[in-house]
């Protein structure tokens, strides 16, 4: 069994000694720009040089996020900045970007690549193209399943979150932060559209829809260990410290324990920052989170709030008991009422409380427990009825003390192995140290001291005193495995040379841990490669899954045809299921009727496939092909010959390392001068295109949007789902082809009619309208585009 590397945030300096000293193999950072996470305090370049230099003393890797897309004019600044981390030594850079990935390559060959989770690597041909570009390592989607993990065939090294939050949406999928509210969640702003609240246009309540439970995979470490998983990923950089010492430290504990297939049980874990856990769709457990802030440990029900007093029914094996100077939070449907426990609570059993006897007992273990909590004056204005409300211990005193010694006391999970020699060379002391990292490389440092050694006038300096002094490793992470002294004991030499000689030698092979990492710094120079190939021929597609439409359609170049749902109107379930038939059926109707029209068919595929979906897609198409039925297709999976926007396309790097590709659709997040400066520097125009009409998908989501209850209150057939957010603004809400994938749409479509001419002013020449999930009417946008662009 495989105990994976344990990875942990770190969104600052201060955060850096914590997560060392709590037990991470390695930690990830962000510089001041490039990160997916633009509003922690993140770090200057200086500061990461010194995080790497003190991570690296302690056999701890460095893994820093460049994990934001890349716009034309940011290639040459970002490739420099990635020169002078390269340098420094980081040991791997977290990259969204293909074009990034092409560039470092090319100029920076021995700088690791990790693909960010952000590249949305669903499927076994992904996975085969990012390895393909060099790639070592990549961030699996927070949505892939123990089984279809199982199933990855890959020589990359695979990395999954276990622990904190979780997106409603696909990361790299999102785009609602960005249409919502201004801000790009792909360029590190994201505004956190999804912890609000909304309605749903067949409900009357509103929740936190969008809002999933954190992800907690404490208890499943031993099947993790089991699946061919690298590194274990702890999300939080915008956390707090007792977050990440808490987290961390007790995921060390479990995965050292696992060394002996041993398991580990803890509720700590549930006092750092959390909104509820779940598993997450590891094992199909993804659920709605009941409030956007903490909620912590779960303590059971209150059972009575009268005569001044609170009594809870604690849960049975429950082995965390609040007192004094605690945080509670009491839960009741919508309502919430957080205290501070002010007195010793009584902990007793339910038969005693029933008596009236309250007799404290010291045995936690019983079952059918209650705490008593005496009532003071603050305790007394809650707002509602606090009988049959769930508990929550929010805050616990205990660790406070434990967060501090882990910050000032802790040491590093691998120290380094040191051999210490001492001898005397011309009547002065030499001290000799070996030191072997964790990753088998070894060191090898000599001082000479400056003092010699002499004669005794009362008493000599034994080997026993040397060998005290020589054990001292002060702050230093490092573990003394021998020391080997040539020296008879019969000399004298004061105490604090030998001190000050051991102190240079640690000094020096600090310098040389540090020098080990480090390389030479590159300056970059990207040239510019203009539009080489320009062309003038404009062309208009035309998005849509709707057959009727195909009869309809006049003056386009290309149609993409998306396969809807069998029964669109089916939101409520979650099911894999696939009918081969009605594909199969689908496609050949629409080729049949667009075989004598003027336009091209090309088959969209789902955004999102996994695997089963794949291989259901690959004997669709099979089967087309020897019925000779050929079409094209457009996919995200580097297998197909038209690109589609979810490929989040910024810069003309990326669009060169697609190059398979006849037609790729830019990110609609790109404004104007963005688009203007792809233009200038690609090196073909025929091959781009933008939607200029149409709406926009938002979020592509694994989750549910209806517990089990609100299905019940739904009729099987839902017509026309919105999410209604606080400005009353509907989003609509479709189901995916995988009849899992939840798809949710802007409120308004985007439209570029008036801005065609400065379009083509630029070099754009292929227009894309989103006709899907429209009526005919929206065929009418046709004329209206051939129009503009013809004038």
């Amino acid at each position: 069994m495989r105990i994976p590397e344990l990875l942990a945030p770190v969104g600052s300096m201060d955060h850096l000694k914590v997560a060392i000293n709590a037990g991470a193999s390695s930690i990830y950072l962000s510089g001041k720009e490039y990160g997916a996470r633009r509003f922690a305090e993140n770090f200057t370049l200086n500061e990461i040089a010194e995080a790497v230099n003190t991570a690296h003393l302690h056999n701890v890797k460095v893994y820093v996020t460049v994990n934001t897309l890349i716009k034309e004019d940011e290639l040459q600044d970002v490739m420099n900045y990635l020169s002078h981390l390269y340098s420094i030594g980081v040991d791997a850079v977290l990259v969204q970007d293909l074009g990034l990935v092409e560039l470092i390559n090319k100029h920076l060959p021995k700088l690791k690549v990790h693909g960010s989770t952000q590249m949305t690597a669903e499927n076994q041909l992904k996975l085969d193209y990012l390895e393909s570009k060099g790639i070592k390592r990549i961030v699996l989607p927070r949505e892939m399943r123990k089984d279809e993990i199982k199933n990855l065939k890959t020589n990359m090294e695979l990395e999954i979150f276990v622990h904190g939050a979780l997106c409603y949406s696909y990361s790299g999928q999102c785009l609602m932060s960005s249409f919502k509210g201004g801000r790009s969640g792909n360029r590190g702003s994201c505004a956190q559209p999804c912890r609000q609240k909304y309605r749903l246009s067949c409900l009357n309540s509103e929740d936190y829809y969008l809002s999933p439970k954190d992800l907690s995979l404490y208890d499943h470490l031993k099947e993790i260990a089991e699946l061919n998983i690298s590194c274990i990923k702890i999300e939080g950089r915008m956390r707090s410290k007792e977050y990440l010492a808490i987290a961390v430290s007790n995921y060390r504990k479990a995965l050292n324990k696992l060394k002996s297939n041993k398991i580990s049980k803890s509720e700590e874990i549930s006092l750092a920052f959390n909104r509820g856990f779940s598993e997450g769709q590891f094992n199909y457990a993804s659920s709605r989170s009941i409030r956007s802030g903490h909620v912590g440990l779960k303590l059971g029900k209150v059972c009575n709030s009268e005569n001044s007093q609170i009594v809870i029914k604690l849960d049975d094996g429950l082995k965390t008991i609040p007192q004094k100077g605690d945080g509670l939070l009491l839960i009741k449907a919508k309502d919430d009422y957080g205290f501070e426990i002010s007195q010793n609570p009584l902990l007793t059993t339910f038969n005693h409380y029933k008596k009236g006897r309250n007799k404290e007992i010291k045995d936690i273990n019983r079952k059918d427990r209650v705490l008593i909590i005496k009532k003071v004056k603050q305790n007394k204005k809650h707002h509602f009825n606090l009988n049959d409300s769930t508990a929550y211990l929010t805050k616990r005193n205990r660790l406070t003390s434990k967060v501090k010694e882990i910050e000032n006391k802790g040491s590093s999970f691998i120290k380094s192995k040191l051999i210490l020699t001492f001898s005397i060379k011309n009547k002065y002391p030499h001290l000799k140290g070996r030191l072997t990292l964790a990753n088998k490389k070894e060191i090898e440092s000599e001082v000479k001291g400056e003092v010699p050694f002499e004669k005794p006038l009362k008493r000599s300096v034994d080997t026993k005193t040397i060998k005290k002094q020589l054990l001292k490793v002060d702050k230093y992470p490092f573990d003394i495995v021998g020391v080997n002294i040539n020296y008879d004991g019969t000399l004298f030499i004061p105490i604090s040379e030998i001190n000050k000689i051991r102190r240079e030698l640690f000094k020096k092979l600090e310098k040389e841990v540090y020098s080990l990492y480090s390389n030479k710094k590159v300056k970059i120079n990207l040239e510019n490669e203009g539009n080489a190939l320009k062309t003038d021929q404009y062309s208009l597609s035309y998005y849509t899954n709707n057959l009727t439409d195909l009869d309809k359609i006049n003056n386009v170049k290309r149609v993409y045809l998306e396969i809807p749902p069998e029964d669109p109107s089916v939101i409520n379930q979650s099911r894999e299921e696939y009918n081969i038939n009605y594909m199969v059926s689908y496609l050949q109707k629409a080729i049949d009727i667009s075989r004598n029209r003027d336009y091209e068919l090309i088959w969209k595929w789902p955004d999102i496939a996994h695997d089963n979906l794949i291989k259901v897609l690959g004997k669709v198409r099979g089967i087309l092909n020897k019925l000779h039925y050929p079409i094209e297709i457009m996919s995200p999976d580097f297998t197909g010959q038209y690109g589609p926007y979810s490929m989040n396309v910024t810069n003309t790097q990326t669009i060169k390392s697609l190059e398979n590709y006849k037609i790729i659709t830019l990110s609609p997040e790109l404004k104007k001068e963005d688009l203007k400066n792809i233009l200038d520097n690609c090196s073909d125009n025929s091959k781009l295109e933008i939607i200029v009409q149409g709406s926009v998908e938002l979020m592509k989501s694994r989750n549910r949007l209806f517990t089990k209850k609100e299905s019940k209150k739904l009729k099987n057939n839902t017509d026309d789902i919105f999410l209604i957010d606080k400005k009353n603004k509907r989003y609509p809400i479709h189901k995916s082809l995988s009849n899992e994938e939840i798809i949710i749409s802007n409120s308004e479509d985007i439209s570029l009619l008036n801005d065609i001419t400065y379009l083509k002013s630029i070099g754009l020449v292929n227009f894309a309208i989103d006709g899907r999930w429209r009526d005919e009417n929206y065929l009418n946008k046709i004329q209206e585009y051939n129009t503009a662009i013809d004038k």
